[in-house]
């Protein structure tokens, strides 16, 4: 009895890094990053002017394919920012497992997950608002809107009303990736589908992270007059 937990014992609260569990965790991240690639996509295309206001590629691109470059940007940021959380967590668990200040390898994985998490949902957003705001730009907002109304309502209903709800998502999008990640606990790494929904909704966070950027580019832009 003491031989056998010997050798099942080390197997309890881990995921590992196996072979077979990395195969898995592919086929989860693919399935995720084509579902946020089609939501980026039908967002590119409902809000059109946005991105001829923004002007990615101006002066080396024809202007109708802004809205190309603009999907190529926001994905790459997209896709940049749930590696830098999978890169991040990663770093993180091994410092943490270095400290011995955990007992199981899990609940390391479980807290490197979550901070790097936080750092990227509600790191950036702020600071978006502080770059690209009144600090920065110092031009009255005022007419703004109404400008946006007059010579481009897609651009408007994406630019002014929605900007808040995309800024504020990241609060219920947290609140799903942390209950996903610590009342699952193990099976949500291990199931597929509960890492499939893990990784989406991590990548959800990050496209609207991304899509703030994107915002607040263009809002600069349109201030500045370029």
């Amino acid at each position: 009895m003491t031989d056998e937990q010997t050798v099942t014992q080390p197997q309890t609260g881990q995921i590992g890094l196996e072979e077979g569990w990395l195969k898995e965790s592919i086929g989860s991240l693919l399935i995720a990053a084509a579902l946020t690639g089609i939501l980026a996509f039908l967002l590119v295309i409902a809000f059109p002017s946005t991105w001829h206001l923004l002007g990615i590629g101006r002066g080396l691109i024809p202007p109708r394919f802004y809205p190309y470059s603009a999907l190529v940007i926001i994905l790459g940021t997209t896709f940049g920012q749930f590696l830098g959380w999978a890169g991040g967590s990663i770093l993180l668990s091994y410092g943490l497992s270095l400290l011995r200040k955990v007992p199981s390898s899990f609940r390391i994985i479980q807290i490197a997950m979550t901070l790097v998490y936080l750092g990227l949902a509600f790191g950036p957003i702020p600071l978006y608002h502080y770059i690209f705001g009144r600090p920065l730009l110092g031009i009255p907002r005022q007419t703004l809107p109404v400008w946006l109304q007059q010579h481009y309502p897609d651009a408007y209903t994406l630019l002014i009303p929605a900007h808040h709800w995309i800024d504020w998502s990241v609060v219920p999008l947290a609140l799903l990736v942390l209950l996903l990640l610590w009342k699952g606990g193990e099976q949500s790494m291990r199931h597929f589908w509960l890492r499939t929904a893990l990784f989406f909704l991590v990548m959800l966070t990050s496209l609207a992270v991304a899509l703030s950027l994107t915002i607040h580019s263009t809002l600069a832009h349109i201030r500045l007059g370029l």
